[in-house]
């Protein structure tokens, strides 16, 4: 059944996108040691917009909307929802990456230019950025490290519905994932992946995600926005004696209630609504996009200094950019998934 569509959400993927964009834009500016300090969404108060932050609410958001969606997982579905999630994940990636994979294999003459193709298996799965730093040596250049994370949280999605649909067990998961986060305050040698980046605390992102929707009806409600979008606004702006780690969290969620009522305000103006419902339309693709795209953009500048204002030109033409290429990719994959070859192939997934 067909669920009415939550407008809000539209303009949380537009703003998480913009915000991540600028972000990874602000790290090359802010890195390079010719270009001016860039100002905005790379750091704040307590720490940095990109990877806990901003990413944070991205899992949030995803899993709301998943659990919206899909609430009630019966086993004999499964098939049908892992299959849906691979088509909402997967062709768009592999369309972008053997695009570029060519362009890079034919620029070296080597079809395994960057090591072993057994790393491809990374790629394939949509691996290789989450995993980098246990395997280097492989073909990631599109995504996010983000995305091995969605892979992951995708597969354990259903057990999680279940849970959901029990108190006790609601209790407990968020007690565990709670608790788990909480732990990264302090060092955990077992892990070498960075803390913000565990699966532990990006499943307690999407897990209260879940919990958001199915509570909506209290936790959706103006005065939590105020108070928790007030603690996020604190954290933002004044330094505190608190781990950033643990800010960040706090940031999360506040900016996520903060965003939904603010999305859900704005969503209401014609004049507005038809530019958030595009740009959530192909966040996915802007994802994916970002890094080649804004490389390609700022690299114009031949390595020569730039100051704050020539800055901003060079972003404004990597949103332009990022949004014309998202766009037409967003078409192609839709394209070729009412192609009746890919109907073919998915006919014994969704029968």
């Amino acid at each position: 059944m067909k669920k009415e569509r939550i407008n809000a959400f539209d303009f949380m993927r537009s703003a998480t996108a913009w915000i991540i964009v600028i972000y990874h834009f602000a790290c090359i500016c802010n890195t390079t040691p010719q270009y001016a300090h860039f100002p905005l969404f790379h750091t704040h108060a307590n720490g940095v917009w990109g990877e806990n932050t901003s990413v944070n609410i991205f899992f949030m958001l995803s899993g709301a909307s998943l659990y919206y969606n899909y609430s009630r997982i019966p086993f004999s579905s499964l098939k049908r929802y892992y299959f849906s999630r691979f088509k909402g994940l997967f062709p768009m990636f592999y369309m972008i990456w053997f695009f570029l994979y060519y362009q890079k294999a034919v620029a070296a003459g080597n079809l395994f230019y960057n090591g072993s193709p057994k790393s491809m298996l990374l790629t394939l799965t949509g691996m290789d950025g989450y995993l980098s730093y246990r395997y280097p040596q492989n073909y990631y250049f599109i995504g996010e490290w983000f995305l091995g994370a969605l892979v992951g949280l995708y597969l354990l999605y259903p057990l999680l519905a279940w849970c959901m649909k029990r108190v006790w067990s609601q209790c407990l998961v968020t007690l565990l994932l709670g608790m788990g986060t909480l732990a990264f305050h302090w060092p955990i040698p077992f892990f070498q992946i960075q803390r913000e980046r565990n699966l532990i605390v990006c499943l307690f992102a999407f897990w209260l995600g879940m919990l958001f929707m199915e509570y909506r009806k209290w936790l959706s409600s103006k005065w939590i926005a105020a108070l928790f979008g007030g603690i996020a606004l604190i954290f933002l702006f004044i330094k505190v004696p608190i781990d950033p780690f643990l800010c960040a969290q706090a940031i999360a969620v506040g900016l996520f209630l903060l965003f939904y009522h603010i999305g859900g305000f704005l969503m209401k103006f014609d004049w507005i609504k038809p530019f958030f419902t595009y740009t959530g339309s192909i966040s996915y693709a802007i994802f994916l996009l970002q890094h080649v795209v804004m490389s390609q953009v700022i690299g114009l500048s031949g390595g020569s200094e730039l100051s704050v204002g020539q800055e901003f030109a060079y972003l404004t033409a990597s949103f332009l950019m990022i949004y014309l290429f998202a766009d037409i990719c967003t078409r192609l994959n839709k394209i070729m998934q009412n192609s009746k070859w890919f109907r073919f192939i998915q006919k014994p997934f969704i029968s």
